[in-house]
């Protein structure tokens, strides 16, 4: 059954740019309504459903822009909505930019809206089934050398995220991280905590674009020992980062989603690849 909130509750942090404090406000949503953002600080209060066809992407975070109204950093907070099985729900911004919190996690997006008490509503959940394999290839340059990126998306009867990284200079230990979208306590439990992170070599480049926020990310140094929450907890982050862009669709998806060294680009191009070629279907 399709599920919404039962209460409103407020989350708040630095914008990502780390220029102000932003706070959303969620609230319950009728059925088959879905996933909408208000920005409440504009004008008429403009609307922007979470449709992949309003998505954009840079390589560190994701967007939704509807008649140049944007949402800001929008993949920890969906991949929080949809790890809770959330269907339904209204998120006003006071601002473009969702808050960064918990040090780029989920965590207290998820603090928020288990506050906010999921509740189940009498209409059946509807689902995306992949019904065939479908991929989306890319490729980067590292010292000279080619190495490729690919998604998958595999027919499966449940939702299920694996992730594989592997950086060609070793910055990190190849890790794999696999995640199975079937309890809301399992998400609580083993991914919303998983933090983003950047290495050392980065540090200038992403400060410029992320300002006083910084002192919310994980650095990594290579060849030092990282206070991890888990051993793979950046593997774990990208399933975050993966379960909340293809969150874009704004519905769940029945299929085995497996990454190799991909990101925000392209699990957006496979949402909206995903978005032409299924049907929705409800159980």
């Amino acid at each position: 059954m399709q599920k919404t909130i039962k209460n409103t509750a407020k989350c708040s942090g630095i914008s990502i740019n780390g220029q102000y404090e932003s706070t959303v406000t969620f609230s319950p949503a009728s059925p088959d309504s879905g996933i909408v953002f208000i920005r409440d600080d504009l004008p008429g209060k403009p609307e922007v459903e979470c449709k992949t066809e309003y998505a954009r992407t840079d390589t560190r975070w994701t967007s939704l822009i509807k008649n140049n109204i944007q949402i800001e950093h929008t993949e920890h907070l969906l991949a929080a909505i949809m790890g809770l099985g959330i269907d339904n729900i209204r998120v006003h911004l006071d601002s473009p930019h969702i808050p960064v919190v918990s040090h780029f996690s989920s965590k207290d997006f998820v603090d928020a809206l288990l506050h906010a008490e999921p509740v189940t509503q009498n209409i059946p959940k509807r689902y995306l089934t992949i019904t065939k394999p479908r991929w989306v290839f890319d490729s980067f340059i590292y010292e000279g050398d080619r190495y490729d990126s690919i998604l998958i998306v595999l027919p499966a009867p449940e939702t299920v995220f694996t992730y594989l990284l592997d950086y060609p200079g070793k910055q990190l230990p190849t890790q794999m991280a696999t995640y199975k979208l079937t309890s809301d306590i399992d998400f609580v439990t083993e991914l919303s905590s998983a933090r983003s992170y950047i290495m050392d070599y980065e540090y200038e480049l992403v400060a410029k674009l992320i300002g006083s926020t910084m002192d919310q990310c994980l650095v990594i140094s290579k060849g030092a020992e990282a206070k991890l929450l888990w051993d793979n907890e950046p593997a774990r982050h990208k399933l975050v980062d993966l379960l909340g862009d293809i969150g874009t669709i704004g519905m769940p998806v029945k299929g085995h989603f497996i990454g190799i060294r991909t990101g925000h680009k392209s699990n957006i191009r496979m949402a909206r690849k995903l978005k032409s070629n299924f049907q929705v279907d409800s159980p």
